[in-house]
């Protein structure tokens, strides 16, 4: 973990930043990098598969802007996905943000999640739900693990899901964050 140590004259420390030069990325970051198929494929999978999570999170992004919730509703779909995506690359609606991808992920993308922790040899309930996280990633079955990723699903959704498991700890995992950094099949830097 990095931190930044700001020393008064007598060199004495006075402000101590922990992991300024993190480099996790926030699920509202997620939103602003990720290319406009992929938001576009995720929110209307949101709309014609979780109807209510959708509604949901229009309803309660437009009371962030304190907006009535007929008022994005009514909007036509292509409006709706524009101000969505808008409000999601936005830092207030974070909370919002990590729980829309979660949902994503889990429900959509399942079979991706469980081949990936399986080849990492994690532990999991059958569905991709980790209890216990590693602290260390074997560096060889990652590879292979991101290899079969990008290999059996869309660069996108692929990236989203590293970032998003990068965040799963307060540090993630220095072997992940270099692949996050380093490989060009990774659509979210």
């Amino acid at each position: 973990m990095l931190s930044l140590f700001l020393l008064d004259n007598a060199g004495r420390v006075w402000l101590t930043i922990p992991n300024l030069f993190q480099t996790d990325m926030k699920s509202y970051t997620i939103f602003q990098k990720s290319d406009d198929a992929t938001v576009t494929e995720f929110l209307t999978w949101m709309r014609n598969q979780e109807r209510g999570v959708y509604h949901a999170a229009l309803r309660e992004l437009g009371a962030l802007k304190k907006l009535r919730p007929q008022y994005m509703q009514q909007k036509p779909v292509a409006e709706q996905f524009a101000w969505l995506r808008k409000m999601l690359c936005w830092m207030p609606a974070e909370t919002i943000a990590d729980h829309l991808l979660q949902v994503w992920l889990i429900r959509k993308h399942e079979p991706m999640l469980v081949s990936f922790i399986e080849k990492l040899g994690i532990e999991h309930n059958g569905h991709g739900v980790v209890d216990v996280l590693p602290e260390k990633l074997d560096a060889e079955q990652l590879k292979g693990a991101v290899d079969e990723l990008f290999e059996k699903h869309p660069a996108g959704a692929a990236s989203v899901y590293l970032h998003m498991f990068q965040n799963q700890t307060p540090e993630g995992w220095p072997e992940l964050q270099d692949v996050l950094d380093n490989d060009p099949r990774v659509t979210l830097k």
